[in-house]
């Protein structure tokens, strides 16, 4: 048996609303990306649901229970939250690698950990957040009142009701880290989960509502996001959307928030490169190359898509990752053994090999390695791919695919790497490999992106360390800051 059925034990899943499940909507399959099977399914949200789950969250921020509560009482539950991921950690894994493709091994040790991470770290922000206090630098011969004794006074507040807008390819993990923080904020949530992917999101719900989370604090509905996500982004009663997605998507939101000037966070897709000197160590860097572009099949917003190599290096790099990629075991999500599962849907999978097609249909790039796709599955497997010698300014080089397929191209000179590696739309972040101090300062500081890592790709904190996207990636504030805002108090506190 794969998996215990017992695991995905309500058919179909609900809505949470005001502390409540729903099903009022239109029932849509769970599918299984392995196997092609619908091992459940999910009610869509009704136009009156989303309404009543946009007047819950409006409600509770309102009335304020949550909001209000100090701290560390909220630092408690939040802390509850995390204790519970982690003693459902092998379920949760599972439950997500049978709806997203996910391999079960990523999951358990990647996607589940950062989940119940987030929540312990939103407890300590909760705990410690915190304003602050200056005195007036005016003059007071110029503004009575002004000098010292005038004290201003900065305090956060949540932002207020906010519309989580969230990705497929990591639902857990994702929805976790912007769940945590804003409820460490005091914000009251409509969370909407893709539609590809809705089952890890509703039974976080669940384990937060078993912890005793106030009802309408937290509402998640499932659905399109044509219907459910654009009734959101519209409603005045939302004071902030948070959307993790793609550029297109961000485009859309952003126009439609504009509407009732809804403040918007966007962290969008990326084209990131990794760069590669001569000077580095090689063996570090092919290891980490192949993991920044095939970790969880490519289907990652920070995924190094991009691998710049010094011309000297260059055949033995990308030889080198196409040889690795090539010993991936690629197979069932659920097996312990896979590192490359299937991608989301046929449909996905389909655009993915229509990238690699057009590229050497084109002759844009050269395929390296590429190994075989067991026969018999369905068509939601790509294996891990590298091509050689892409073209600049090519499709394959400009566009982000979202799957399991690196460009790779040859450098002659820093500066030419540092115009290739900043020559796409996108500024997400950006990789750097050297055994030079100098050069990693140099380059880390010329790279046009909101995040760089040097002799390594993926950050070991995902909740405190983030930078901020830029262009076609978005703009979003990170940690606290993105769920609150501040407001100033003066003081005069002479007579």
């Amino acid at each position: 048996m794969r998996y215990d059925p017992a695991w995905l034990d309500t058919d179909p899943l609900p809505q949470l609303i005001d502390g409540r499940e729903s099903r009022q909507g239109v029932i849509r399959p769970v599918t299984d990306p392995s196997t092609g099977e619908t091992p459940g399914s999910y009610a869509e949200a009704t136009p009156d649901e989303v309404d009543a789950a946009i007047g819950a969250a409006r409600r509770s921020h309102d009335t304020g229970e949550w909001r209000r509560m100090p701290g560390a009482v909220r630092a408690e539950l939040l802390e509850s939250v995390a204790a519970a991921i982690r003693a459902d950690a092998r379920r949760l894994a599972t439950l997500e690698a049978l709806d997203t493709g996910k391999a079960i091994g990523g999951a358990l040790t990647y996607d589940v950990h950062e989940a119940a991470t987030a929540f312990s770290y939103a407890a300590a922000v909760a705990r410690t957040a915190s304003g602050d206090v200056r005195r007036s630098a005016y003059p007071p011969e110029l503004l009575p009142g002004g000098g010292p004794e005038l004290l201003t006074m900065r305090l956060r507040e949540p932002a207020g009701v906010v519309a989580e807008l969230l990705p497929w390819n990591g639902p857990l993990m994702t929805g976790g880290q912007r769940i945590a923080m804003a409820l460490a904020a005091g914000c009251s949530i409509v969370a909407k989960p893709p539609e590809e992917a809705v089952v890890t999101l509703v039974e976080l719900g669940r384990l937060l509502t078993r912890a005793g989370l106030p009802p309408g604090v937290l509402n998640i509905v499932l659905g399109p996001g044509e219907s459910v996500g654009e009734r959101l982004v519209t409603d005045p009663r939302v004071d902030l959307v948070s959307l993790t997605g793609g550029t297109e998507t961000g485009r859309r939101v952003l126009a439609l928030a504009a509407a009732n000037l809804t403040p918007v966070h966007l962290e969008l897709g990326g084209k990131s490169p990794v760069l590669v000197f001569a000077d580095a160590d090689l063996d570090q860097a092919v290891g980490w190359a192949m993991m920044a572009a095939f970790v969880n099949m490519g289907e990652v917003c920070v995924a190094g898509s991009r691998l710049l190599v010094e011309e000297p290096v260059y055949e033995d790099v990308v030889k080198g990752v196409a040889a690795a990629a090539a010993g991936l075991p690629l197979g069932d999500a659920l097996a312990e053994d896979t590192f490359i599962g299937p991608l989301i849907s046929e449909e996905h999978a389909d655009r993915v090999r229509g990238f690699v097609s057009r590229a050497t249909g084109a002759g844009d790039g050269t395929v390296v390695g590429a190994p075989a796709v067991p026969p018999g599955g369905p068509g939601t497997f790509v294996p891990p791919t590298v091509l050689g010698r892409v073209r600049p300014g090519s499709e394959i080089e400009q566009r982000e695919v979202f799957g399991p397929v690196l460009a790779a191209m040859p450098f002659s000179t820093e500066d030419e790497a540092i115009r290739l590696a900043n020559g796409t739309s996108y500024g997400l972040n950006g990789t750097v490999f050297t055994g030079g101090l100098e050069r990693a300062f140099r380059v880390a500081d010329a790279l046009d992106c909101g995040e760089v890592n040097v002799n390594c790709h993926f950050a070991p904190d995902m909740n405190g360390g983030r930078g901020e996207p830029r262009r076609s990636s978005g703009h979003a504030r990170t940690g606290l800051d993105a769920y609150t805002r501040m407001k100033a108090v003066n003081i005069q506190t002479r007579p």
